[in-house]
């Protein structure tokens, strides 16, 4: 059990707890008189597929003619007045992810509350005096379950309401329905002469949606009951069942049906659970729960002294100061939740997670609480493959699926290529086309590449098998045509890309900051990449005569592999560029190290020089990602100091400075949800790591917690980990593979210590470490 307690009151939204089941995301925020439950919808999105060309496409000959233009320009020195040409391809944004509705079960106030949250059971709890509260949210039932005792008859009231437009809600006595319209569009705050909302737009037929609740007690109905209020007398026990549906029909499909539709859907989830009995729906909703959430376990220093309760843990990282690096109960909780968020957000059957996960509040979230494909949506799925959560990463595929559809026109008109792309933003609705703004990262036409070698990282940790392969090879296919046709020579016959930037930093030139180059770091690793996974696939799939990848193969070849300038740094642009960001928050060039393959020996030093040079401070997800890198890099030292920096109370109004807020969410600033997801992917890479064909233990493990025991990690290419260590040094090792594929010798190490082990699928092979005083003689693993 890992369990979040506070002894207070939920203050603002940021300091609620949160539930979901990958489709209905519930933020609770339980005070002394009763509990809010801010209702989350995952298929609740502005606009409609019409959205991204309501203004009408670019045109093919225009496009062609815009890069032309732009190529000429940058060729004769003038990058910013290239940016201004390439806007010619810029459609306007992508839609938003809304807020759905409140529902408040009130009563009279207590003196004080004890709020929890138990991560292994996605349970909320809650109680204020002779009051309890327990929420949740059961994903195999479709329904939200709130509960509430008290010792004594109490007077409760039950509210609902919502930011959408009202279609006409009903208030029986027995319970409620809300029959809601979403707005046709939403501009992001950043785009101030766009109305921030328009609930009518010719051609966008929104979303609808209801919420539909049944309420079950032991008191009297009020007379007052009505309109958008319950109020009950003598009340003791009481049960709120509630479930929400939209119109939408999938992710780049137009919507269908109405709101009394759906609420007939949702109505029927509601009777199915209610004839369940309260038991048996939670009982389902534990179980689902853990059968992802107990796969990995993780537990820092005296295993006797520690407790599986955290309280006020905002309080104690402010009374710790910087010490709360040092605190391994906090870290383990961190961990945990990281797992936690990624199994409520991102389930099967349900959209992928977004910036903020599954919940949001605001009706103009920050960057529209959408997809960020340059590094944030990526983010959010590293942390997948070494927990083993495989089912996570199926909203993420579908995605890209739909990407590929709606890419594929995008990469015609806008490119003249083959295959398909998509940019930095997207949504619920497939959005491809470049946003509006900055050319740093509107003109990043490799969205779809980092989604792809994304995505691969599910055959990397071995939970692929051949129906998945079929499914993903046009996708990768796809991708790589339209890089193929993204290249082009440049004077040392190289192969360059064009248009291309560096996610989200700028150079200095005589006219201002640019981002426009030819052929950056990031795009060189990433198609280099690419073309690997390509190669890959169709060897295993008996395709490698196929035609682009015989050509990708030949082009793999002519791409530079990452330089490195006269100060010792990785290059980001063309050779001399000059940022005028040293410490941007985007490492978009060091892709390659991580979640890339392609650190060696040689540019290790380099590595480590770009780090130290860009700076530890900066966002929260920035923060997770240098966790990581220095973690590739077996720098343990530098992994305990960046922690000091996410573990931290979140400062309002400050900047590009992470650390955490009240109830733990992770700040960019604003809230984002990568940045949690980002340091458990990170905690995963520094205890094991198999990447580089050798299962290593603790790479990168900080020297202060130099005591644990983790079980159920899964090291590439799809070995399950359990290990135990001491003093920095492991002392029970166990390892098992997934299936036959990954069965067989390998190397395993721990700093000059190492040795063959035989690692079979059908049981875990055990080594004591301590027994092990002198390297064995090295064998190459199979």
């Amino acid at each position: 059990m890992r369990r979040i307690t506070y002894r207070r009151p939920a203050g603002d939204w940021l300091d609620g707890l949160p539930l979901g089941d990958g489709r209905t995301g519930v933020m609770v925020l339980a005070a002394t008189d009763g509990v809010r439950l801010q209702l989350n919808d995952g298929t609740a999105w502005s606009g409609s597929p019409a959205s991204e060309h309501r203004h009408g496409p670019v045109d093919a000959a225009a496009a062609a003619e815009a890069r032309a233009a732009a190529r000429h320009l940058l060729d004769d020195g003038r990058a910013v007045e290239a940016e201004r040409a390439l806007t010619a391809l810029q459609a306007r944004y992508a839609q938003a992810y809304l807020p759905f509705a409140d529902v408040e079960i009130r009563h009279v106030p207590a003196a004080e509350v004890e709020r929890s949250l138990d991560l292994s059971e996605a349970v909320h709890s809650a109680a204020a005096g002779q009051v309890r509260h327990t929420t949740f949210v059961s994903a195999p039932d479709g329904v939200v379950v709130h509960e509430l005792t008290s010792m004594q008859p109490i007077e409760v009231t039950v509210t609902a309401h919502s930011p959408l437009r009202d279609l006409g809600s009903t208030w029986p006595g027995d319970g409620f329905q809300l029959l809601l319209a979403l707005p046709a569009d939403v501009a992001p705050s950043h785009e101030p002469a766009e109305p921030p909302l328009r609930w009518n737009l010719a051609g966008v037929e929104p979303v609808e949606g209801a919420v539909v609740a049944r309420i079950v007690h032991d008191g009297v109905a009020d007379a007052a009951t009505g309109g958008p209020l319950t109020r009950l007398r003598d009340v003791r026990t009481l049960r709120l069942v509630l479930a929400t549906q939209t119109t939408f029909t999938g992710i780049g499909r137009a919507p269908c049906g109405d709101a009394r539709q759906a609420a007939a859907t949702a109505q029927q989830r509601v009777t199915d659970a209610l004839d369940a009995g309260p038991e048996e729906v939670r009982a389902r909703h534990v179980a689902a729960h853990q059968s992802l959430y107990s796969r990995v376990s993780l537990r820092l220093g005296d295993a006797e002294q520690a407790t599986d309760t955290l309280v006020d843990p905002d309080r104690r990282i402010a009374e710790l100061g910087p010490a709360a690096a040092t605190d391994p109960e906090l870290l383990e909780t961190l961990f945990d939740y990281g797992r936690y968020l990624l199994i409520s957000a991102s389930r099967p059957g349900g959209l992928p997670a977004t910036l903020q996960g599954l919940w949001n509040e605001q009706m103009q979230p920050p960057w529209s609480s959408a997809y960020t494909l340059n590094i944030n949506t990526e983010m959010n799925y590293w942390p997948a493959g070494p927990l083993g959560l495989a089912e996570t990463g199926q909203p993420l595929f579908d995605l890209v699926e739909a990407l590929a559809a709606s890419g594929t026109e995008t990469a015609r008109r806008l490119y003249g290529a083959r295959g398909w792309t998509a940019h930095h933003n997207t949504d619920a609705w497939a959005f491809t086309s470049p946003t509006s703004g900055d050319a740093s990262w509107s003109q990043w036409a490799m969205g779809g590449v980092w989604l792809i070698c994304q995505i691969d990282r599910h055959r990397r940790f071995g939970a692929a098998d051949e129906a998945w392969l079929e499914r993903f090879w046009p996708l990768v296919q796809g991708a790589a045509a339209f890089v193929l046709d993204l290249l082009e020579e440049d004077a040392d016959g190289f192969l360059v890309s064009f248009p291309s930037t560096s996610p989200e930093n700028r150079y200095a030139t005589a006219d201002g900051p640019a981002a426009l180059t030819v052929g950056s770091g990031m795009d060189r690793a990433l198609a280099t990449e690419l073309f690997a996974v390509l190669a890959e696939v169709a060897a295993h799939l008996g395709r490698s005569g196929d035609p682009v990848v015989v050509e990708a193969a030949a082009a793999r070849q002519r791409i530079r592999p990452p330089g490195i300038e006269a100060d010792g740094t990785i290059r980001e642009w063309h050779p001399g560029a000059r940022s005028v960001e040293p410490d941007h928050r985007h490492l978009s060039h060091l892709v390659f190290a991580y979640p890339g393959y392609a650190l060696d020996d040689g540019l290790a030093a380099a590595l480590t020089q770009t780090l130290d040079a860009r700076g530890d401070d900066s966002t929260g997800w920035s923060l997770a990602w240098k966790l990581a890198l220095r973690a590739r890099l077996g720098d343990a030292d530098r992994v305990a100091e960046l922690l000091r920096y996410l573990v931290r109370p979140a400062v309002t109004g400050v900047a590009h400075a992470g650390g955490l807020y009240a109830n733990l969410f992770a700040a960019h600033p604003p809230f984002q949800i990568d940045g949690n997801l980002g340091y458990t992917a990170a905690i995963c890479e520094a205890l094991v790591q198999g990447h580089n064909g050798v299962v290593d233990l603790l790479p990168a493990w900080p020297p202060m917690l130099d005591a644990g025991v983790v079980r159920g990690l899964v090291a590439e290419p799809g070995i399950t980990v359990y290990l135990s260590w001491r003093n920095g040094v492991p002392v029970t090792v166990s390892l098992q593979a997934l299936s036959q594929r990954q069965a067989g010798p390998r190397l395993v190490r721990h700093a000059g210590l190492s040795r063959v082990v035989d690692i079979s699928a059908d049981r875990p092979v055990t080594v004591d470490w301590s027994s092990l005083t002198a390297p064995p003689p090295r064998r190459n693993p199979r």
